[in-house]
């Protein structure tokens, strides 16, 4: 009984002993971070805060610090995880909602910009004019579709889209678009063949939901509605689609499934997208996408990488290529669905990005396919040129 009682009192002594040194070393970690932060030294503040945090000393004015460095060096992702640090502690720390709300708009993420938003107090939500409730951005899409098949007329694409807030944590994106490309077919062989002509046409709304559950996990879900008018018939498509997105510290995890019914077939798509931030900003990225589609009662594994990069001051460019059978392909959430005559087998797309102001954005992409004739044992090539614009409110 004396042994265990003189053990207990010698771990109550070195906790002690712990908790002091702890505490003689919090003015120390305090006073030199803040000279740090004075001076601007940015790298040697990062280095510094990491190396106490480290070795077990840690408050919130170290932390608070530390991200602003991140910040202001522009490595949105880890200062985000430095102000998530703190705001698991404090949810109501304006100073972390406030910057972990700009980390997310420089990252393009709404949605989680939104989220931060709604803990701020009445006087800074009045400056910054942020309400729950809005619309966040509105733009569209238009381009030509240019074929090398003397049995395809070229293609005509248009998309207009509005996103709004509806609540702090809840995002509606919605969009109407159209596609109309001539099909040419004939009845006989030969020189005296006759030539006749097919319209495919269609007209489509999608919308998607998107709630935040917390700064990291995102619930998605999105319906898609397509009216397709192709030789004399009319097909009604209904496409879903259900996910999860985790915004991690240099990757962002999202996995979904795509499902329903397109030209009277079933069809059931499963997603997995990682997006990695290697400078935790948007300077460089990339994204990487591994689809499972059935249809038809065959599996086909499609898979998609992209990496966008900052070219010059307000320009980016991003390119892409998709491999795989590409037939009633579904991508981006739901929002493309490439069901067209004739199926795709390798796709290639560049995308530049100019910043005209903090509202405006313009987008040129040129995409090429390498596409099979439905009806013809022949591949063909097809290059498309499409105009976006995207105005933030």
């Amino acid at each position: 009984m004396d042994y265990r009682k003189h053990v207990l009192i010698i771990i109550l002594l070195l906790c002690f002993q712990l908790v002091k040194a702890q505490e003689s070393t919090v003015p120390i970690a305090d006073s030199t971070s803040a000279e740090l932060s004075k001076a601007g030294e940015w790298k040697q503040l990062i280095d510094y805060g990491q190396q106490t945090i480290a070795n077990g000393t840690d408050f919130p004015g170290l932390r608070l610090r530390v991200a602003f460095a991140w910040f202001i060096t522009g490595n949105y992702k880890a200062a985000l995880a430095e102000y998530n640090n703190v705001l698991q502690k404090d949810a109501y720390n304006q100073t972390a909602r406030y910057y972990a709300y700009y980390c997310a708009q420089f990252l393009n993420n709404d949605l989680q910009a939104s989220y931060n938003a709604k803990y701020w107090d009445k006087e800074s939500l009045k400056k910054e004019d942020i309400s729950p409730f809005g619309l966040i951005d509105m733009g569209f899409e238009t381009g030509g579709k240019f074929v090398s098949n003397r049995w395809r007329g070229n293609g005509f694409y248009s998309r207009f889209g509005l996103t709004n807030r509806l609540g702090w944590r809840l995002q509606l994106e919605q969009s109407v678009l159209y596609f109309k490309q001539n099909i040419y077919n004939r009845i006989g062989f030969g020189p005296h063949s006759d030539r006749y002509k097919l319209a495919d046409d269609q007209s489509e709304y999608f919308a998607k939901l998107s709630y935040a559950l917390n700064q990291r996990l995102t619930v998605l879900g999105s319906y898609h509605y397509l009216n397709t008018k192709y030789n004399s018939a009319a097909y009604h498509s209904n496409l879903w689609m259900a996910g999860i997105k985790y915004a991690g510290t240099a990757v962002d995890l999202q996995g979904d499934v795509n499902f329903g019914n397109i030209i009277n077939q079933p069809l059931i798509q499963y997603n997995a997208k990682l997006t990695y931030y290697p400078l935790g900003n948007l300077n460089l990225y990339t994204i990487s996408r591994l689809s499972d589609k059935h249809l038809k009662n065959v599996d086909h594994f499609i898979y998609n990488q992209a990496i966008g990069f900052k070219l010059a001051k307000n320009t980016w460019l991003e390119s892409g290529l998709t491999f795989g059978n590409q037939e009633d392909y579904i991508d981006t959430d739901g929002l493309y669905v490439y069901n067209s005559v004739d199926n795709t087998k390798l796709k290639f797309n560049e995308t530049a990005f100019f910043q005209m102001s903090n509202n405006a954005q313009l987008r040129l992409i040129y995409t090429y396919e390498k596409k099979t004739d439905a009806y013809f044992p022949m591949n063909y090539n097809q290059n498309s040129i499409t105009l976006g614009f995207l105005w933030k409110f």
